[in-house]
């Protein structure tokens, strides 16, 4: 017992400056990510479907009707996990974050960072961040995409070539990303690319091949349970954002905008990824360009997809990776000293601009006058928006000052209390957020943006002037609120009482039932569509 208690103490002990300036750095940034911890209204769809799942209800966003509206099945699986020991949410889930987003920092200083310098410069860049800190906790997924991320970095600067077993492991990480979410396999496809076509040692492009598929079967598992169990390869919240009907020219108009409205609030999540790829280009190393163009290609992902109501947060895990990839490429083993020391020397100019700027100019330049924090904004900073009500800090001062949380303060009540008032099967509201469905479980609630909706969600948008990715309402169609309020089929249009049919039966039926499976082979083949082009050709009359 004695050896092991001094073993661990010689592990966390300060016997140099790196190893003082990591134990202590680690300590300043979980106190600064828990201090201003929050949750966002958006992770509470996984957390409703984490709750359920626990409580035997199925993994469902409401009781009875199998639709998914967590785009992170795996992240959401996790705090499922955590709730089940706990059947806590509020603190649990923020413990969850903190966790996994503590751990990307000790990969990040111990295996990245090999100088006193190093790890405060990556400590500042970190925390200087205001996109960075706001989404280490928030609830979203960011925080087991930052851990993931760095795990996957850590397999692949271990190694200049590739064992059959280590190509799995890389593999099995990137399953683990993709089920956390899926377009963000998109940073890792060309390293993964690179690794598995040019950097095998010992292994056949044949037995490679399959070594990819083996560490993919998690993901493909998930898909084929998908597909089987709520009727779609995808979330319901794709599904949102892809029926929109808005031409491509305007998404990366909004995309564009998105990075600029980031870069004015935040510009060390824009620089620091910019640094990363001009100085990968500038040293010319081949295994640094691959994860730069992973890195890129998710940039013109994120303009292709208008970016995000939420300022910064698709910024926040290729800052991550850059500040790691900065990091390998400045450790003082690196060939090219000089021009490696340039380079680390302008880094380091770059990172204390970009601190002060983002916490004092950014504030009056970015937001106060240009943008604003409404809640109704197209793009605004969440955090700012909800801490108020969903902050740790407040939270914690509301329940010793008042014995609750103030997390259930976010929403007015009223809708929810009139569906019980009225003794109504559930509802169809302008607005039912994430938060105000979790503390009201036990009823079926949607709104007209259909995140949790498999029936609206397929409907064509409704495009306002003000609209924000991902959230764009829909037209409920005549009699689909009473179809909801008791349960009997009564939309007028008949293509759509059809249509809902369809959906209704896939989603609401026998899991086994034969005829079940037959209609989740022909909606995913399109076999429906015609029903939704022909109501959507009666809305243009």
């Amino acid at each position: 017992m004695k050896k092991i208690k001094k073993k661990f103490i010689w592990k966390i002990n300060l016997n140099s400056e790196i190893d003082r300036a990591r134990f202590f750095t680690f300590l300043a940034f979980v106190g600064i990510i828990t201090i201003l911890a929050w949750q966002s209204d958006d992770a509470y769809h996984g957390y409703v479907m984490a709750k359920h799942f626990v409580e035997g209800d199925g993994f469902v966003y409401n009781i009875g009707e199998r639709s998914s509206a967590s785009s992170c099945p795996l992240f959401t699986l996790v705090i499922a996990a955590a709730y089940f020991v706990t059947r806590e949410m509020f603190f649990t889930s923020l413990i969850v974050c903190i966790a996994f987003s503590a751990a990307a920092y000790l990969i990040l200083v111990y295996k990245f960072c090999k100088t006193k310098e190093q790890i405060l410069m990556s400590f500042f860049a970190l925390t200087g961040s205001t996109a960075f800190v706001s989404y280490t906790t928030s609830g979203l997924e960011n925080s087991m995409l930052f851990f993931l991320s760095a795990l996957f970095l850590k397999l692949y600067f271990d190694h200049d070539r590739f064992t059959g077993k280590q190509m799995l492991q890389l593999a099995l990480v990137f399953s683990a990303i993709a089920l956390t979410r899926m377009d963000a396999v998109l940073m890792f496809i060309p390293v993964i690319v690179y690794v598995y076509l040019a950097k095998r040692e010992k292994t056949s492009f044949f037995n490679a091949v399959w070594i990819g598929l083996a560490g993919l079967l998690p993901f493909i598992l998930w898909e084929l349970f998908s597909l089987f169990y709520f009727g779609f390869p995808f979330p319901n919240t794709a599904y949102v954002k892809l029926g929109t009907d808005i031409a491509l020219i305007e998404y990366m108009k909004r995309g564009v905008w998105y990075g600029i409205f980031t870069l004015l609030n935040d510009l060390l999540v824009i620089l620091i990824p910019a640094i990363f790829m001009a100085v990968t280009v500038f040293m010319k190393k081949v295994k640094y360009l691959y994860l730069s163009a992973g890195l890129l290609l998710y940039v013109f992902y994120i303009i292709y997809i208008g970016g995000d109501f939420m300022m910064g947060r698709h910024f926040t895990v290729i800052f991550l990776i850059s500040v790691c990839g900065l990091n390998v490429l400045f450790n003082k083993e690196n060939e090219d000293f000089v021009k490696i020391r340039k380079c680390q020397m302008l880094y380091f100019l770059f990172v204390i601009i970009g601190m002060v700027y983002t916490h004092t100019f950014a504030s009056v330049i970015g937001s106060q006058y240009l943008f604003g924090h409404e809640i109704g904004s197209s793009i605004s900073d969440e955090r700012e928006v909800y801490q108020r009500t969903t902050g740790l800090y407040n939270n914690v001062r509301s329940l010793i000052t008042k014995g609750d949380l103030c997390i259930r303060d976010t929403w007015n009540y009223q809708s929810t209390d009139e569906v019980r008032e009225l003794g109504l099967i559930g509802n169809i509201t302008d607005n039912s957020p994430g938060i105000l469905v979790y503390y009201n479980s036990d009823l079926y609630l949607n709104d007209t943006y259909g995140l949790g909706d498999p029936f609206l969600s397929k409907l064509p948008a409704i495009k306002d002037e003000n609209w924000r990715v991902g959230h764009m309402k829909r037209k409920l169609p005549e009699g689909y609120r009473e179809t909801i309020q008791f349960g009997e089929n009564v939309i007028e249009n008949q293509d759509l009482a059809e249509y809902y049919d369809v959906i209704h039966f896939i989603t609401r039926g026998d899991l086994f039932d034969k005829e079940r499976i037959r209609a989740i082979i022909d909606w995913n083949l399109g076999k429906y569509d015609y029903l939704i082009d022909n109501y959507a050709a009666s809305l243009s009359e």
